[in-house]
C-alpha cells in the first residue's frame, strides 16, 4: 500500500511540473503512456494472480493424484484373495452371517475365508466352511468374482453356490440368519458382499 501511494505521488508530481512547464503535446504524450502503462500493469497483475491461482490448483492435484497411488500401492501390498459360500436351501433361502470379531464386527456376510497358497479355491471353501460353522458343504457352482477396496486392504472374492450336507454350529460368527428372497437387503452387509447380488443371479 505504501509503494502504491508513493507511486501515484511521483506521478502526480511529474503532471505538475509538465503542466506547468511544458507544451500540450508533450502533455498529451505523457498523459496517454501513463495510461497505457497503468492499464497494461493492470492487465499484468490479473494476469498473474490467475496463473497463481492454475499452479496452486495443479499443485493440489498433484498432491491428490500422489495420495491416491500412495492409497493403490498400500492396498496392492494388502492383495487378498478369499473364497465364500453362497448356502441355499430348497425353500430358495440364503444363509448368511454377522461377524463377531474385528473392524466390521456386526456386518453381515457370506461365509468363507481366505485361500491358502496351497489350495483350490474349492479346497479353501470345504475347509473355511468346517472352521467356521463345523459343517460339511456341497459346491454346485461358480457363481462370480467381486474386486472391492476397502480402507486397509484390497479384496478378490470368488463365490460359489452351495448347499449343506449337514447341520452347522457357529465357531466364528456371532448369529446367523437363512434370508428369503425378498428378506436380502433386511441385513447389514459387508459392501463386496452385497455387490454379488447386483452382479450375479442366485
Amino acid at each position: 500500500m505504501t509503494g502504491s501511494l508513493g507511486l501515484y505521488l511521483v506521478i502526480i508530481l511529474i503532471l505538475a511540473l509538465f503542466i506547468w512547464a511544458a507544451p500540450w503535446q508533450v502533455l498529451a504524450a505523457i498523459g496517454g503512456y501513463l495510461v497505457l502503462y497503468w492499464l497494461i500493469g493492470r492487465n499484468s497483475g490479473g494476469g498473474f494472480r490467475e496463473r497463481r491461482r492454475e499452479k496452486k490448483a495443479r499443485e493440489e492435484e498433484r498432491k491428490r493424484l500422489a495420495m491416491e497411488a500412495e492409497e493403490k500401492r498400500l492396498r496392492d501390498m494388502n492383495h487378498i484373495h478369499v473364497v465364500a459360500a453362497v448356502i441355499h436351501d430348497n425353500k430358495d433361502r440364503i444363509f448368511v452371517t454377522q461377524r463377531g470379531y474385528g473392524d466390521m464386527k456386526g456386518k453381515w456376510e457370506f461365509p468363507g475365508g481366505k485361500i491358502e497358497a496351497d489350495e483350490t479355491h474349492e479346497e479353501a471353501l470345504k475347509r473355511e466352511i468346517r472352521e467356521e460353522l463345523a459343517a460339511e458343504i456341497t459346491i454346485e457352482r461358480y457363481l462370480e468374482k467381486i474386486e472391492w477396496d476397502y480402507p486397509k486392504f484390497r479384496m478378490t472374492m470368488y463365490c460359489y453356490l452351495c448347499h449343506l450336507d449337514s447341520g452347522y454350529t457357529l465357531k466364528e460368527h456371532s448369529a446367523a440368519r437363512w434370508l428369503k428372497r425378498n428378506e436380502r437387503f433386511t441385513v447389514d452387509w459387508l459392501l463386496a458382499d452385497r455387490t454379488l447380488f447386483l452382479k450375479a443371479m442366485f
